[in-house]
């Protein structure tokens, strides 16, 4: 993605990224985001963070009711 996180396209790239991913590797950018949130809360891109959170849980969630 070319995308800054402030450009609306970013998001729909971003999802559109996680529609390829192994349910693994969702799960592991979950952690890895809450992590970082944690670790640093004060972080400029933990908004950023939390929508990567979001867009994987949702993808997971998709599959799970399919």
């Amino acid at each position: 993605m070319s995308y800054p996180y402030t450009d609306h396209r970013w998001h729909s790239d971003y999802q559109a990224v996680c529609k390829r991913r192994s349910n693994e590797s969702l799960q592991y950018i979950i952690e890895d985001c809450q992590n970082a949130i944690r670790a640093y809360p004060e972080n400029p891109k933990c908004e950023q963070y939390q929508d990567e959170i979001h867009y994987c849980a949702m993808e997971l969630s998709k599959r799970r009711s399919a």
